[in-house]
Protein backbone atom coordinates (compact mmCIF):
# COMPACT_ATOMS: atom_id res chain seq x y z
CA UNK A 1 0.00 0.00 0.00
CA UNK A 2 1.22 3.63 -0.86
CA UNK A 3 1.06 5.90 2.06
CA UNK A 4 1.11 9.58 1.97
CA UNK A 5 2.39 11.51 5.23
CA UNK A 6 2.67 15.17 5.72
CA UNK A 7 5.37 17.00 6.35
CA UNK A 8 4.75 17.48 10.19
CA UNK A 9 3.37 14.19 10.80
CA UNK A 10 6.28 12.62 12.02
CA UNK A 11 7.10 15.87 13.98
CA UNK A 12 4.59 15.21 16.57
CA UNK A 13 4.58 14.10 20.20
CA UNK A 14 2.02 14.67 22.51
CA UNK A 15 2.67 16.75 25.34
CA UNK A 16 0.68 15.13 27.66
CA UNK A 17 0.23 17.12 30.86
CA UNK A 18 1.91 20.16 29.39
CA UNK A 19 -0.91 20.68 27.11
CA UNK A 20 -2.56 23.66 27.80
CA UNK A 21 -6.02 21.83 26.30
CA UNK A 22 -5.93 18.23 26.54
CA UNK A 23 -8.24 16.37 24.86
CA UNK A 24 -9.15 14.21 27.94
CA UNK A 25 -10.44 17.16 29.53
CA UNK A 26 -12.74 17.52 26.29
CA UNK A 27 -16.84 16.37 26.86
CA UNK A 28 -16.11 14.46 23.38
CA UNK A 29 -18.05 10.69 23.66
CA UNK A 30 -14.94 8.34 23.03
CA UNK A 31 -16.06 5.46 21.11
CA UNK A 32 -14.18 2.02 22.10
CA UNK A 33 -13.48 -0.12 19.15
CA UNK A 34 -14.42 -4.01 19.08
CA UNK A 35 -11.41 -5.62 20.11
CA UNK A 36 -10.64 -3.13 23.11
CA UNK A 37 -14.38 -3.84 24.12
CA UNK A 38 -14.07 -7.27 24.27
CA UNK A 39 -10.75 -7.11 26.15
CA UNK A 40 -13.00 -5.09 28.82
CA UNK A 41 -15.32 -7.78 28.93
CA UNK A 42 -12.85 -10.12 29.76
CA UNK A 43 -10.80 -8.62 32.04
CA UNK A 44 -11.53 -9.46 36.16
CA UNK A 45 -11.22 -8.23 39.51
CA UNK A 46 -11.47 -4.22 40.15
CA UNK A 47 -10.34 -3.30 36.92
CA UNK A 48 -13.17 -5.27 34.98
CA UNK A 49 -15.06 -3.79 37.07
CA UNK A 50 -13.81 -0.05 36.41
CA UNK A 51 -13.84 -0.89 32.93
CA UNK A 52 -17.35 -1.47 32.32
CA UNK A 53 -18.87 0.69 34.76
CA UNK A 54 -16.91 2.95 33.09
CA UNK A 55 -18.50 2.37 29.51
CA UNK A 56 -21.49 3.10 28.08
CA UNK A 57 -23.52 1.87 25.07
CA UNK A 58 -25.82 4.83 22.94
CA UNK A 59 -27.62 4.13 19.20
CA UNK A 60 -25.11 1.04 18.73
CA UNK A 61 -21.70 2.85 19.66
CA UNK A 62 -20.14 2.13 23.37
CA UNK A 63 -18.30 4.68 24.60
CA UNK A 64 -16.74 6.18 28.17
CA UNK A 65 -19.02 8.04 30.34
CA UNK A 66 -17.75 11.45 30.57
CA UNK A 67 -17.67 12.80 33.72
CA UNK A 68 -17.97 16.98 34.91
CA UNK A 69 -13.73 16.76 33.94
CA UNK A 70 -13.91 14.83 30.99
CA UNK A 71 -12.42 11.12 30.76
CA UNK A 72 -13.05 9.23 33.72
CA UNK A 73 -9.55 7.84 33.31
CA UNK A 74 -8.10 11.23 33.65
CA UNK A 75 -6.26 11.82 36.66
CA UNK A 76 -5.70 15.40 38.60
CA UNK A 77 -2.41 14.92 37.34
CA UNK A 78 -3.15 15.72 34.00
CA UNK A 79 -2.43 12.13 32.90
CA UNK A 80 -4.21 8.63 31.73
CA UNK A 81 -4.70 6.77 34.40
CA UNK A 82 -5.13 3.49 32.27
CA UNK A 83 -2.44 4.24 30.46
CA UNK A 84 -0.06 4.78 33.33
CA UNK A 85 -1.10 1.82 35.40
CA UNK A 86 -2.49 -0.76 32.69
CA UNK A 87 -0.12 0.62 29.36
CA UNK A 88 -1.13 2.18 25.85
CA UNK A 89 -3.19 -1.93 24.74
CA UNK A 90 -6.05 -1.37 26.99
CA UNK A 91 -6.37 2.30 25.93
CA UNK A 92 -9.26 2.53 22.95
CA UNK A 93 -7.58 2.79 19.33
CA UNK A 94 -8.78 6.20 18.83
CA UNK A 95 -6.81 7.26 22.00
CA UNK A 96 -3.21 6.28 20.67
CA UNK A 97 -4.10 7.71 17.08
CA UNK A 98 -5.38 10.79 17.74
CA UNK A 99 -4.66 13.61 16.33
CA UNK A 100 -3.40 11.43 13.42
CA UNK A 101 -6.03 11.46 10.78
CA UNK A 102 -5.46 8.20 9.04
CA UNK A 103 -7.17 8.22 5.40
CA UNK A 104 -7.67 5.12 3.34
CA UNK A 105 -8.85 5.61 0.13
CA UNK A 106 -8.18 1.67 -1.32
CA UNK A 107 -5.78 2.91 -3.94
CA UNK A 108 -3.59 4.52 -0.96
CA UNK A 109 -3.30 5.70 2.19
CA UNK A 110 -3.03 9.52 3.26
CA UNK A 111 -1.99 10.41 7.00
CA UNK A 112 -1.92 13.98 8.53
CA UNK A 113 -2.45 15.65 11.62
CA UNK A 114 -5.63 16.99 13.33
CA UNK A 115 -5.53 20.76 14.45
CA UNK A 116 -7.96 19.96 17.07
CA UNK A 117 -4.46 19.35 19.13
CA UNK A 118 -2.60 21.79 20.25
CA UNK A 119 0.87 20.79 19.60
CA UNK A 120 -0.25 19.62 16.13
CA UNK A 121 -1.82 23.27 16.02
CA UNK A 122 1.38 24.48 17.11
CA UNK A 123 3.51 22.17 14.72
CA UNK A 124 1.42 23.91 12.06
CA UNK A 125 1.97 27.36 13.03
CA UNK A 126 5.34 26.88 13.06
CA UNK A 127 5.04 25.47 9.11
CA UNK A 128 3.63 28.68 8.47
CA UNK A 129 6.12 31.31 10.25
CA UNK A 130 9.26 29.29 8.44
CA UNK A 131 7.49 29.21 5.26
CA UNK A 132 7.44 25.86 4.73
CA UNK A 133 5.60 24.02 2.56
CA UNK A 134 3.27 20.96 3.70
CA UNK A 135 4.11 17.84 1.56
CA UNK A 136 3.26 14.20 1.76
CA UNK A 137 6.28 11.75 2.01
CA UNK A 138 5.70 8.67 -0.32
CA UNK A 139 6.49 5.13 1.49
CA UNK A 140 5.09 1.43 0.58
CA UNK A 141 3.70 -1.04 3.51
CA UNK A 142 0.75 -2.59 5.55
CA UNK A 143 -1.59 -0.28 7.39
CA UNK A 144 -3.91 -1.31 10.12
CA UNK A 145 -6.87 0.54 9.85
CA UNK A 146 -9.77 0.02 7.44
CA UNK A 147 -11.26 1.85 3.91
CA UNK A 148 -12.77 5.20 4.70
CA UNK A 149 -14.59 5.52 1.10
CA UNK A 150 -17.37 3.01 -0.70
CA UNK A 151 -16.17 4.42 -4.03
CA UNK A 152 -13.79 2.70 -6.24
CA UNK A 153 -13.66 5.32 -8.79
CA UNK A 154 -9.82 5.92 -9.50
CA UNK A 155 -9.82 7.87 -12.20
CA UNK A 156 -12.11 10.12 -10.37
CA UNK A 157 -9.75 10.08 -7.50
CA UNK A 158 -7.00 11.24 -9.66
CA UNK A 159 -8.64 14.06 -11.07
CA UNK A 160 -9.54 14.66 -7.58
CA UNK A 161 -5.87 14.80 -6.88
CA UNK A 162 -4.81 17.23 -9.15
CA UNK A 163 -7.53 19.73 -8.77
CA UNK A 164 -6.39 19.99 -5.09
CA UNK A 165 -2.79 20.56 -6.38
CA UNK A 166 -4.27 23.35 -8.57
CA UNK A 167 -6.44 24.70 -6.19
CA UNK A 168 -2.89 24.98 -3.44
CA UNK A 169 -0.83 26.51 -6.32
CA UNK A 170 -3.76 29.06 -6.89
CA UNK A 171 -3.46 30.14 -3.13
CA UNK A 172 0.41 30.12 -3.18
CA UNK A 173 0.01 32.41 -6.48
CA UNK A 174 -1.52 34.98 -4.78
CA UNK A 175 -5.38 34.22 -4.71
CA UNK A 176 -7.05 34.31 -1.85
CA UNK A 177 -8.59 31.60 0.72
CA UNK A 178 -12.18 33.05 0.18
CA UNK A 179 -11.81 34.19 -3.46
CA UNK A 180 -14.99 33.51 -5.54
CA UNK A 181 -13.01 32.33 -8.34
CA UNK A 182 -12.82 29.20 -6.13
CA UNK A 183 -16.19 28.44 -5.48
CA UNK A 184 -16.99 29.42 -9.46
CA UNK A 185 -14.76 26.50 -9.99
CA UNK A 186 -16.22 24.47 -7.05
CA UNK A 187 -20.17 25.12 -8.91
CA UNK A 188 -18.79 24.43 -12.22
CA UNK A 189 -17.30 21.07 -10.83
CA UNK A 190 -20.34 19.92 -9.25
CA UNK A 191 -21.85 20.38 -12.33
CA UNK A 192 -19.69 18.88 -14.46
CA UNK A 193 -20.54 15.55 -12.15
CA UNK A 194 -24.01 15.50 -12.45
CA UNK A 195 -23.59 15.78 -16.30
CA UNK A 196 -20.81 13.18 -16.35
CA UNK A 197 -18.73 15.06 -17.70
CA UNK A 198 -14.50 15.76 -16.90
CA UNK A 199 -13.60 18.62 -13.76
CA UNK A 200 -12.86 21.45 -15.15
CA UNK A 201 -9.66 22.76 -13.67
CA UNK A 202 -9.62 25.53 -11.09
CA UNK A 203 -6.34 27.30 -12.52
CA UNK A 204 -9.12 28.71 -15.54
CA UNK A 205 -10.94 30.40 -12.76
CA UNK A 206 -9.77 34.33 -12.08
CA UNK A 207 -12.29 37.29 -9.73
CA UNK A 208 -11.02 39.88 -7.55
CA UNK A 209 -14.20 39.04 -6.04
CA UNK A 210 -14.33 37.67 -2.48
CA UNK A 211 -17.05 35.41 -0.54
CA UNK A 212 -18.71 38.18 1.71
CA UNK A 213 -18.53 37.20 5.29
CA UNK A 214 -21.21 39.48 7.51
CA UNK A 215 -22.60 39.77 10.55
CA UNK A 216 -25.80 37.93 9.00
CA UNK A 217 -23.43 34.78 8.53
CA UNK A 218 -21.77 34.33 11.94
CA UNK A 219 -24.66 34.44 13.52
CA UNK A 220 -26.61 31.73 11.01
CA UNK A 221 -23.48 29.43 11.59
CA UNK A 222 -22.80 30.62 15.56
CA UNK A 223 -26.70 29.97 16.32
CA UNK A 224 -27.63 26.94 14.09
CA UNK A 225 -24.74 24.98 14.42
CA UNK A 226 -21.43 26.42 16.45
CA UNK A 227 -23.01 27.88 19.65
CA UNK A 228 -25.04 25.45 21.76
CA UNK A 229 -26.17 26.50 25.89
CA UNK A 230 -24.06 23.08 26.61
CA UNK A 231 -21.30 24.61 25.75
CA UNK A 232 -20.48 25.99 28.99
CA UNK A 233 -19.64 22.59 30.20
CA UNK A 234 -18.53 21.59 27.09
CA UNK A 235 -16.06 23.69 26.23
CA UNK A 236 -15.87 26.86 29.08
CA UNK A 237 -13.11 28.93 26.82
CA UNK A 238 -15.45 28.81 23.48
CA UNK A 239 -18.37 29.84 25.63
CA UNK A 240 -17.04 32.74 26.49
CA UNK A 241 -15.67 34.20 22.94
CA UNK A 242 -19.53 33.25 21.71
CA UNK A 243 -21.05 35.17 24.81
CA UNK A 244 -18.56 38.11 24.03
CA UNK A 245 -20.03 38.03 20.36
CA UNK A 246 -23.16 38.10 21.48
CA UNK A 247 -22.88 41.14 23.78
CA UNK A 248 -20.93 42.64 20.92
CA UNK A 249 -22.80 42.09 17.72
CA UNK A 250 -25.59 39.87 19.03
CA UNK A 251 -28.91 42.41 19.22
CA UNK A 252 -27.29 45.05 16.67
CA UNK A 253 -27.05 42.54 13.80
CA UNK A 254 -30.67 42.31 13.95
CA UNK A 255 -31.19 45.46 14.83
CA UNK A 256 -28.79 47.54 12.13
CA UNK A 257 -26.55 45.15 9.78
CA UNK A 258 -24.19 47.95 8.58
CA UNK A 259 -23.27 49.33 11.89
CA UNK A 260 -22.84 45.73 13.20
CA UNK A 261 -20.50 44.85 10.13
CA UNK A 262 -18.77 48.14 10.36
CA UNK A 263 -18.08 46.76 13.99
CA UNK A 264 -17.25 43.71 12.81
CA UNK A 265 -14.42 45.16 10.05
CA UNK A 266 -13.09 47.61 12.97
CA UNK A 267 -12.53 44.06 15.11
CA UNK A 268 -10.72 42.62 12.19
CA UNK A 269 -8.52 45.63 11.61
CA UNK A 270 -7.82 45.03 15.22
CA UNK A 271 -6.22 41.77 14.94
CA UNK A 272 -3.92 42.92 12.11
CA UNK A 273 -2.22 45.15 14.19
CA UNK A 274 -1.64 42.05 16.40
CA UNK A 275 -1.35 39.73 13.80
CA UNK A 276 -0.08 41.45 10.33
CA UNK A 277 0.20 38.10 8.85
CA UNK A 278 -3.25 37.31 9.52
CA UNK A 279 -4.14 36.81 5.56
CA UNK A 280 -1.18 34.79 5.06
CA UNK A 281 -2.15 32.35 8.34
CA UNK A 282 -5.81 32.41 7.16
CA UNK A 283 -4.40 30.83 3.23
CA UNK A 284 -2.13 28.76 4.39
CA UNK A 285 -4.77 27.60 7.26
CA UNK A 286 -7.09 26.56 4.09
CA UNK A 287 -4.61 25.21 2.42
CA UNK A 288 -4.27 22.87 5.05
CA UNK A 289 -7.41 22.08 4.80
CA UNK A 290 -7.59 21.10 1.26
CA UNK A 291 -4.83 18.90 2.25
CA UNK A 292 -7.03 16.79 4.64
CA UNK A 293 -10.60 17.21 3.94
CA UNK A 294 -10.88 18.09 0.22
CA UNK A 295 -10.77 14.54 -0.94
CA UNK A 296 -14.24 13.77 1.37
CA UNK A 297 -15.79 14.73 -2.05
CA UNK A 298 -14.81 11.99 -3.42
CA UNK A 299 -17.90 9.81 -1.26
CA UNK A 300 -20.20 12.62 -1.70
CA UNK A 301 -19.42 14.36 -5.15
CA UNK A 302 -20.46 18.03 -3.46
CA UNK A 303 -17.36 20.35 -4.22
CA UNK A 304 -19.63 23.36 -3.64
CA UNK A 305 -20.17 22.10 0.24
CA UNK A 306 -16.72 21.23 1.07
CA UNK A 307 -15.17 24.63 -0.18
CA UNK A 308 -17.32 26.94 1.40
CA UNK A 309 -16.95 24.78 4.59
CA UNK A 310 -13.10 25.14 4.41
CA UNK A 311 -13.79 29.51 3.96
CA UNK A 312 -16.42 29.85 6.59
CA UNK A 313 -13.96 27.72 8.80
CA UNK A 314 -11.24 29.96 8.29
CA UNK A 315 -13.47 32.86 8.53
CA UNK A 316 -14.80 31.78 11.67
CA UNK A 317 -11.28 31.35 13.35
CA UNK A 318 -9.97 34.92 12.62
CA UNK A 319 -13.10 36.06 14.55
CA UNK A 320 -12.27 33.57 17.55
CA UNK A 321 -9.19 34.92 17.62
CA UNK A 322 -9.66 38.62 17.56
CA UNK A 323 -12.46 38.20 20.66
CA UNK A 324 -10.01 36.57 22.51
CA UNK A 325 -6.91 39.29 21.40
CA UNK A 326 -9.69 41.91 21.83
CA UNK A 327 -8.54 43.14 25.04
CA UNK A 328 -4.78 42.03 24.53
CA UNK A 329 -1.75 44.08 23.52
CA UNK A 330 -0.29 40.75 21.65
CA UNK A 331 -0.92 37.28 21.54
CA UNK A 332 1.95 34.80 21.02
CA UNK A 333 1.54 31.26 19.13
CA UNK A 334 0.83 29.16 21.68
CA UNK A 335 -2.29 31.21 22.50
CA UNK A 336 -2.99 31.53 18.65
CA UNK A 337 -2.51 27.12 18.81
CA UNK A 338 -4.54 26.78 21.92
CA UNK A 339 -7.40 29.03 20.18
CA UNK A 340 -7.28 26.65 16.71
CA UNK A 341 -7.40 23.41 18.86
CA UNK A 342 -10.09 24.24 20.59
CA UNK A 343 -12.24 25.82 17.34
CA UNK A 344 -11.34 22.87 15.46
CA UNK A 345 -13.09 20.49 17.60
CA UNK A 346 -16.53 22.24 17.41
CA UNK A 347 -15.98 23.74 13.85
CA UNK A 348 -17.63 20.43 12.30
CA UNK A 349 -20.84 21.74 13.71
CA UNK A 350 -20.67 24.60 10.81
CA UNK A 351 -20.69 22.09 8.41
CA UNK A 352 -24.76 21.76 8.17
CA UNK A 353 -25.66 25.26 8.09
CA UNK A 354 -23.83 26.84 5.37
Amino acid sequence: MEIKRISIYNEFKCIAEDCPANCCSNSWKVPIDHETYTKYRKEKGLLGLRLRCATVRRRGIITFRTTFRGCPFWGTDHLCGMQKKYGASYMPVICTQFPRQLYHLDFFCEETLYLACPEAARLFLAAVDEDRPFTFTVTEGSVGYKVNTTNDDKEFLEALLRARDELIMMLKGGVFFDSMAILDYGQDAQNACLGGLPLPSPQDYESRERYEFTCEKIDNMLFHGFYHSKLRTISPFLYKLCRKYIRKFGSQGRRNPDAANRKLAALRKSLYEKLPDLDKLLNRYYEYYLLTDFLDIYEDYSFSKHLRFGMAKANLLWVMIALYAEDKEMIDRLEIATIMAVYERRAPQIKYVI
